[in-house]
């Protein structure tokens, strides 16, 4: 019997030195424990039916309509704002899967002593993974243009505070940038990620055309928007002292039942 054909894991490890009939019966096997590991998976949520796992960034339920609208009373279902491409697709989506770089980091002190040939490394702290989020936006359609200004504007708002006379008039002086959620990949992905954004950039590149996004926020204005644009959004997980101190398990983190806790 020739050896082409050696199988591992799922295909319980053929080899060779057996008879035809043994060959025959065990590949019988494996193939009905493929079509039932198939059978299970088909029975998985995500694999016949639909999950949203694509990226999304979005504020919390609790400040919505602060972030999206500036608590404008004019900015109703029927009037146009900045951020209503956004808002309708319940956050920011990221048109094409980005590119993710996930880091982490735990701080140790080193402690030395005299004439030991190793330190003494104590735990101190771990700092939860910087999430670096790159992907390129395009604008194909009027909608999708449209779509891109709104991200460009999302930006903007997510990094700034309230500051000046009229945040002291609406009562919003000293609130810092929003703490949003980050959404990606399903449940034990990145589960409602409590994250503030640390930094952005935006490319507006000179080798691709411009197109015309009408809005009608004062009355009607043009802006141009790229047809491609790439982005590169920082976020870095925050969470307060009240929830780590409550929430925290290690471990129900190490089975994975609080992951909709937000905890990465």
């Amino acid at each position: 019997m020739s050896n082409s054909y050696l199988g591992s894991g799922s295909l319980g490890g053929l080899s060779t030195g057996i008879s035809s009939a043994g060959y025959l019966k065990n590949l019988a096997e494996d193939l009905n424990n493929i079509a039932g590991f198939e059978s299970d998976l088909g029975s998985q949520q995500g694999i016949t039916t639909n999950v949203d796992w694509r990226a999304r960034l979005r504020p919390k339920n609790g400040g919505q309509d602060l972030f999206w609208r500036g608590a404008d009373p004019d900015a109703g279902p029927g009037t146009d704002y900045l951020l209503k491409p956004l808002f309708e697709a319940g956050g920011m989506v990221w048109q094409y899967t980005p590119d993710i770089l996930v880091s982490a980091q735990v701080n140790y002190n080193q402690t030395d002593f005299h004439g030991q040939n190793y330190p003494v490394m104590t735990y101190k702290n771990t700092i939860p993974p910087a999430i670096p989020i790159t992907s390129d936006f395009s604008a194909n359609t009027v909608p999708e243009a449209r779509y891109l200004l709104a991200v460009m504007h999302f930006c903007k708002v997510a990094t700034k505070s309230f500051g000046g006379d009229a945040a002291v008039a609406s009562g919003f002086y000293g609130t810092p940038p929003p703490v949003l959620l980050f959404e990606y990949l399903g449940s034990h992905g990145f589960n409602k990620v409590p994250v503030v954004v640390t930094s952005y950039s935006m490319n507006l590149p000179a080798d691709v055309d411009y197109v015309p996004v009408a809005t009608a926020v004062a009355g009607g204005e043009t802006t141009y928007v790229p047809t491609v644009c790439n982005f590169q959004i920082n976020l870095q997980p925050t969470y307060t002292p009240h929830k780590l101190r409550k929430r925290f398990d290690l471990q129900r983190f190490t089975t994975g039942k609080n992951y909709k806790d937000g905890f990465v």
